[in-house]
């Protein structure tokens, strides 16, 4: 009985020893402590190796863009690539939390929204207005008052959906959801874009009642600057405002005709421009130079309080583009308006012809075609009085095979005398002068006697 006794004794030591050595494993992990209250301060040291898939904050600091799927109404996923660096965390966002080393965690978590998440190993943390990778150092920085060796990923599983208000020149101003991966362009474009008569150049983001920032959606477009289109947030209000004084209006000719007869017609198009912004900026606007376009003969009108009033500023665009002359490129003022000619070679062929005007210019081509494309002399056109008038100004007597250049002109004359009633008329003054010289003649002899 004595042995039998004696075993049971050293079986219940051996499981008293057990007991004692798991507790004395969780006090080294646990550092003596059991669940730890609230702590929170500012993002510290940062782990070492991540988890396969995680972008972790380690002691390499390597971060890994995470995919978010957007969760918005009536089952519309949207994925968007959010950059742990630029990612601002606010109230609504989920967030997958893992912690490992000397301790392990895992927690999905919503932000609160007082801006906060709950973790039971740590507590409270205030993450509103942190980045993803600021979170993670922070998250890394209280485990750490509290574990010897840890680490720690922050990824984003969902986004929070609030509201952006948009105003302004839209066809349908209100309020419309956004997420803070969405851009003001996207915001106003649920808005149904900007108006013809809206700024694209000046919309205003205001964030608590103060202008945050300005987009410009046609740099954006066409040089993709994405800082000109900020994402927006929480609470925003995005005002489009008028084209107002920044429009400059471009009046570029076109030529069209039938038969080799040109006709040249301008067409307006408005534009938007900035303070400093200079011809260049416009023409890049019109979608760049264009060959049919007469770079010598720019003109830019521009309104002026000076007695002179209008102002007529010539503009040779060569200068600019081939020299960088910066005489070729003015700056540019709200309100002017800019007149670009187009770049024809042409013949003018005018006077006693059936259809006058300008025809094209063909190298060779003698005088006489161009009257032939100008429906021929008329009955009252008198060839031997016509002349050639030069581009250069200086004229020659018409002849039929005489070779043009661009620029020329024809000016076929009338005819002294057009019809059978021109030379009765004239027969008629004749005669009334002869008449009236004997009459007077007759008059004076008679007086003399």
């Amino acid at each position: 009985m004595s042995e039998h006794l004696l075993g049971k004794v050293l079986i219940i030591v051996l499981v008293f020893q057990m007991i004692l050595g798991a507790g004395a494993t969780v006090w080294s992990q646990t550092g003596g402590r059991g669940q730890l209250g609230a702590a929170q301060g500012k993002a510290g040291e940062m782990g070492s190796p991540s988890t396969p898939g995680k972008g972790a904050a380690g002691i390499d600091g390597v971060q890994s863009a995470e995919t978010a799927t957007e969760s918005l109404p009536g089952g519309q996923a949207l994925s968007k690539a959010v950059v742990p660096e630029k990612y601002i965390l606010g109230p609504g966002d989920g967030l997958s939390v893992n912690i490992w080393g000397d301790y392990k965690e895992s927690q999905d978590v919503k932000v609160t929204p007082d801006g906060k998440i709950v973790l039971p190993s740590i507590g409270d943390l205030y993450v509103s207005g942190l980045t993803l990778s600021e979170a993670e150092m922070l998250i890394v920085t209280e485990a750490k008052s509290y574990y010897r060796t840890v680490y720690a990923s922050v990824s984003l599983i969902s986004l929070r959906v609030f509201q952006v208000l948009v105003l302004g020149e839209v066809p349908k101003p209100g309020m419309y959801l956004g997420t803070p991966v969405r851009r003001v362009s996207e915001l106003i474009e649920k808005a149904g874009g900007v108006l013809t008569s809206g700024s694209r150049r000046h919309i205003q983001l205001r964030r608590e009642g103060k202008v945050q920032a300005y987009a410009d959606l046609y740099t954006f477009l066409h040089r993709g600057d994405e800082s000109l289109n900020p994402y927006v947030r929480d609470g925003d209000v995005i005002f489009v405002p008028t084209m107002g004084e920044s429009r400059v209006v471009a009046y570029v000719s076109q030529v069209s005709g039938t038969g080799g007869l040109l006709k040249e017609d301008a067409f307006p198009y408005t534009v938007e421009i900035k303070e400093g912004e200079k011809l260049s900026a416009v023409i890049d606007q019109l979608g760049g130079v264009s060959p049919w376009w007469d770079l010598e003969r720019v003109l830019i009108q521009r309104e002026s309080e000076t007695p002179e009033g209008t102002m007529r500023i010539p503009v040779d665009l060569r200068d600019y583009l081939l020299k960088k002359e910066e005489a070729g490129n003015p700056i540019m003022l709200p309100g002017d308006q800019v007149y670009i000619p187009a770049l024809i070679r042409r013949v003018f062929v005018g006077g006693s012809v059936s259809i006058p005007g300008a025809y094209v210019y063909v190298p060779g081509r003698p005088a006489e075609s161009y009257i032939g494309q100008a429906g021929g002399v008329l009955i009252t056109g008198d060839l031997g009085r016509s002349y050639i008038q030069r581009a250069n100004g200086t004229v020659e007597p018409y002849a039929g095979m005489m070779e043009l250049n661009d620029g020329d002109s024809i000016i076929v004359m009338e005819k002294l005398f057009k019809t059978w009633q021109d030379y009765f008329t004239l027969v008629g003054a004749i005669s009334g002068v002869i008449v009236g010289l004997v009459g007077f003649y007759a008059v004076f002899t008679n007086f003399g006697r």
